[in-house]
């Protein structure tokens, strides 16, 4: 027993010096949902059974097919992220503005006829831009902590004398937390080495700020064509880029005087994760009968190239002295794959002279994702195999239903949408405190002339999280419930040729 403790204690050094990835990352990357133009996010994401959007290229690229006339289209977004962060029963808000392309595409329309088969209507060739991911957020939370302190876990860490066995050990081991922390003097040892913390049964004051900026973008290239008027076959690669940077402040202050010369400490923990991957994409669209249209894609599970970088800093006031310490860890850096889940959507439409009604269900898998770690090291290779069993174990299938509506009076249309996600968790490993589904709701109306068309459109998507700043030996240390609301306004300017 004692050499299994040893074993998975080592383990721990080595994927922490990597910064090891876990199922929250895995989770943040599988769950995407397609933005596009604005009218495709007014009707709630269903252009991909409608027909006639270049959103659908990274939804079902057989809708590109009803597409009569080569077009262009231009979607900026304005995004005003919400916050509401509940801590220690204080509650706090923050919010974060940014400024997004959501869609930038075209679509060159051939009317060309096969002389051997005249019943399909030419090819259409599509490349798009397409948002599928929001990552730009921001939270602000404070307590009062009477339990425990960050530093109680870099405290529990450096009390493993399977790990650390000399001072030597304390100051190396854990170069991005805790051997900082000990180098600053919050965590000291006594005369015969044991180690404890500054604050272990103190009462500290901390703030929290949470900063999440990046998105996932897709470039997607694909064609389609009509048969018979009657059925839209189509095919895409999607070429997805992931962006995504957080910082992570937390700031300790003995607001009681209950820890010896402290008055304060900080602690920064840095990511910035950058990717590319590849899928492909296929979708029919069946026309049985006159202005009904039934929808079918399916897109393979994409493998997407990562690149890490990573870095802790703090700071420490103490009273007896009139600086500043700082400490910084060495630079981290690591590369690894990341499998995202396969996707099946399903949808039917109804077009009539004054406008649609489209409905959609979509269905994927976040427990189908997984991590690939580069290097052959035993210890990496476990660590993967037990990431990837609690990503499997903690996550399941999970569905969203779309539902959108355009009403035409020619040059205007009115639409509104609404989209629920169920929740990725598997059923005994969901918070039992918060709901992990989310909610989209939508509106918006445009304008269709002869070249020139311009559409605006409102979204909303609300959802919560729980989020714990460190594990400790004790297992009691409190958690946040951080709530999100994401509007956005999304303007499309287009013209057809």
């Amino acid at each position: 027993m004692q050499k299994q403790v040893l074993f998975f204690s080592l383990l721990f050094i080595v994927v922490s010096a990597l910064h090891a990835q876990t199922d929250i990352d895995a989770l943040r990357y599988a769950t995407t949902n397609v933005q596009g133009t604005a009218r495709n996010a007014a009707v709630a994401n269903t252009m991909g059974t409608i027909g006639a959007d270049p959103s659908a290229l990274s939804t079902n690229p057989a809708a590109i097919g009803k597409i009569s006339s080569t077009e262009f289209t231009l979607t900026p977004a304005l995004s005003i992220n919400k916050s509401t962060s509940t801590y220690l029963n204080t509650t706090d808000k923050d919010s974060k503005i940014k400024f997004q392309l959501s869609n930038l595409g075209v679509v060159v329309s051939s009317r060309y006829n096969s002389p051997t088969n005249t019943k399909w209507n030419g090819l259409k060739f599509g490349i798009a831009v397409n948002k599928l991911a929001d990552f730009n957020s921001a939270y602000y939370f404070n307590g009062l902590n009477t339990q425990n302190s960050l530093l109680t876990a870099y405290g529990d860490l450096l009390k493993d004398r399977n790990i650390i066995q000399s001072e030597n050990d304390a100051k190396t081991k854990y170069p991005f937390g805790a051997s900082i922390a000990y180098l600053l003097g919050l965590i000291t040892s006594d005369s015969i080495g044991n180690i404890y913390t500054a604050a272990d049964s103190s009462a500290l004051q901390q703030d929290f700020t949470i900063s999440r900026e990046g998105s996932i973008n897709e470039l997607a290239i694909g064609a389609a064509s009509t048969y018979n008027d009657k059925l839209m076959i189509g095919a895409s690669i999607g070429i997805p880029f992931i962006t995504y940077t957080e910082r992570i402040l937390l700031t300790e202050t003995d607001v009681l005087g209950n820890v010896d010369d402290l008055n304060s400490f900080s602690n920064l923990n840095y990511l910035r994760s950058r990717g590319i991957g590849v899928n492909l994409k296929l979708g029919v669209i069946g026309m049985p009968i006159k202005n009904l249209r039934l929808s079918l894609a399916l897109q393979t599970p994409s493998i997407l190239f990562m690149k890490d970088a990573y870095s802790t800093s703090m700071e420490v006031d103490y009273a007896s002295l009139n600086e500043i310490l700082t400490g910084d860890s060495p630079d981290g850096a690591s590369k690894y794959k990341y499998v995202q889940p396969w996707k099946i959507t399903s949808g039917a439409g109804y077009i009539h002279k004054y406008g649609f009604v489209a409905v959609e269900y979509e269905l994927s898998d976040a427990g189908n994702s997984k991590f690939k770690f580069n290097g052959s090291d035993v210890n990496v290779k476990t660590y993967e195999r037990s990431v990837n069993n609690t990503i499997k174990g903690k996550y399941g299938i999970f569905h969203a239903i779309k539902a959108g509506v355009e009403f035409k009076y020619d040059p205007i249309r009115l639409r509104v949408g609404v989209q629920y996600r169920t929740s990725p968790f598997e059923s005994d490993a969901a918070p039992t405190s918060i709901k992990t589904s989310s909610l989209t709701y939508s509106a918006g109306f445009g304008y269709r002339g002869k070249r020139f068309f311009a559409d605006i459109a409102y979204i909303q998507t609300n959802s919560k999280e729980i989020f714990t700043p460190y594990t400790t030996n004790a297992n009691d240390v409190p958690s946040a419930v951080l709530s999100l609301k994401k509007p956005a306004v999304l303007l499309t300017l287009g013209y057809k040729l």
